[in-house]
């Protein structure tokens, strides 16, 4: 099986992105979350998961471009 190219796994990666930013922002935006109130437990909730998957997905992106330079290299030392 053939992997995918680099630059889907990049959309991939800024699509998750994405939502995990919204995720995070979407208790002030949708309004469930009081302005200038202490902290809701799904405010919470939204901002841990969306960070972490926003988090996961620049990380997992860094791995692919990093692990995609190193065989292009020693593609081009042999």
């Amino acid at each position: 099986m053939k992997p995918l190219p680099l630059r889907v796994y990049a959309a991939l990666a800024v699509l998750f992105t994405a939502i995990g930013i919204w995720i995070i922002v979407s208790p002030t935006a949708v309004g469930y979350q009081p302005k200038g109130a202490h902290w809701v437990t799904t405010t919470y909730n939204d901002v841990i998961v969306g960070a972490l998957l926003a988090l996961s997905s620049l990380g997992l992106l860094l791995v692919q471009i990093t692990a995609t330079i190193r065989a292009r290299l020693r593609a081009a030392d042999r």
